[in-house]
């Protein structure tokens, strides 16, 4: 009997995800799920590009009659926001987050814990495993089935700090991935840090994630340095610590430092799709714009349903004047996002740009994009920066002042911001760098 191949004397191997799937009757997401969370027969190719997978049936077969195949976070998938999925697991999850006592933020780590005095339940380890899978799609349906994956871990081991990890994490990123309002996600994940502290403060993550939450939410930057150097501290190794301190010395203006950083998270994780548009981000800020539109365009090509890249490429365009590029951007975030609201607001200015170039095109999203932010959808901060391109330094200024008071991560932006050159004279904005604690250093 050949090692590794079963039992059968003849055994197909399945060579790809795709076949993997087909044999098991499923799509690849699910079953690349099933292979974290429950020890699905999956072998790699030692030092292979991108690890190339492969299964054989027998092994397969007998997988899909062991107790593994039965594991219980094998249950209905959710569909739509909320999702009645959720169930008990989310009234809990809510009820923790009343209490302050349940939910945490952080980049989740593939360690199933940190915290050397305590260590999670079998059960809620395979719905952390899960959940992990899940959250790295940074889809609105993957952020979704994370959620409901990592609330289970927690309704089934209240300790472990991990799940609430991944949890507090989910939320942050549905605020970004997804419509979640910032007062529906900051909250949660705000509180989760606090929890993940409590439970484990040697947890790295722990303290990145309220960093996170300090800085975009609180807007209190050197609180959330020193939580970032925390972090880092206790894990110079994590790609996620620098990756993110890199982001928030972008807000700040130290331009050469973010970009020391991304890089050292991109060393790190080579094939995070997230670290590689976040440079490009930094390096449109910091000036480097053909290398920015270089490196953006060739993400969109490898990855073109990832949110980040279309709407970083689209605030690059408008910054160039690339009017049909900038709407373009916009539609496929908006598609990526399942955002129907932004949608309609691209509509309505391609049908301005038609009519009246640039600033056709601005007003007529002003038109219907401010009823939305008014009724607490969209972005107060977006409607900020296109008052500037128009030069309505005052209805900038007042928007921007609502982007502070509505509690928008946006609004840690505003001290590098092309838009608002115009207005870095003002008094009034000297006062909102102050208050969001971004303002450039002389």
């Amino acid at each position: 009997m050949d090692a590794g191949k079963g039992v059968y004397s003849q055994d197909r191997r399945l060579s790809t995800w795709k076949e993997i799937a087909s044999f098991l009757g499923r799509d690849e997401r699910t079953v690349k799920r099933w292979e974290t969370a429950r020890g699905l027969p999956v072998h790699r190719i030692p030092n292979g590009i991108r690890s190339p997978v492969f299964a054989y049936e027998s092994e397969l077969r007998a997988w899909l009659g062991s107790q593994d195949a039965q594991a219980p976070q094998e249950r209905s998938r959710r569909s739509g926001w909320p999702s009645a999925g959720l169930g008990l697991a989310a009234g809990v999850a809510l009820g923790i987050v009343a209490l302050v006592t349940g939910l945490w933020a952080s980049y989740p780590r593939p360690a199933p814990s940190s915290n050397a005095h305590h260590r999670a339940s079998v059960e809620a380890q395979a719905f952390y495993r899960a959940g992990l899978f899940e959250w790295q799609s940074r889809t609105p349906a993957g952020l979704r089935r994370a959620v409901d994956d990592f609330t289970q871990a927690i309704v089934r081991d209240p300790q472990y700090a991990e799940a609430y990890a991944g949890l507090a994490q989910c939320y942050e990123l549905l605020r970004e991935y997804t419509t979640a309002t910032p007062d529906y996600a900051f909250p949660r994940a705000m509180a989760a840090a606090d929890r993940a502290v409590a439970l484990d403060p040697s947890l790295a993550e722990a303290h990145l994630a309220r960093a996170f939450a300090v800085f975009y939410w609180s807007h209190d930057a050197a609180t959330a340095r020193r939580e970032f150097e925390r972090a880092i501290a206790l894990a110079p190794a994590s790609a996620v610590a620098h990756h993110w301190y890199a982001t928030f010395l972008l807000e700040t203006a130290e331009f050469p430092r973010a970009i020391e950083e991304i890089d050292r998270a991109a060393a790190l994780d080579s094939e995070s799709i997230a670290i590689q548009a976040d440079k490009g981000l930094i390096l449109f800020y910091a000036g480097r714009l053909p290398e920015s539109i270089s490196l953006l365009q060739r993400l969109e090509q490898t990855q073109p349903v990832f949110a980040s890249t279309h709407r970083y490429l689209a605030r690059v365009y408008l910054f160039e004047h690339d009017e049909a590029g900038f709407l373009r951007e916009l539609s496929l975030a908006a598609r990526a996002t399942e955002d129907s609201d932004l949608d309609a607001v691209v509509s309505a200015g391609r049908q301005g740009l038609s009519a009246s170039g640039r600033s056709g095109m601005l007003r007529a999203m002003l038109r219907t994009e401010e009823p939305l932010v008014r009724d607490g959808k969209g972005r107060a901060y977006t409607l900020a920066t296109m008052h500037a391109e128009l030069g309505d330094t005052g209805d900038s200024l007042a928007w921007l002042q609502r982007s502070l008071m509505r509690g928008e991560a946006e609004f840690a932006g505003l001290a590098i911001e092309p838009s608002f050159r115009g207005l870095r004279g003002s008094a009034e904005f000297r006062r909102l760098e102050k208050m969001a604690g971004v303002a450039p250093r002389v």
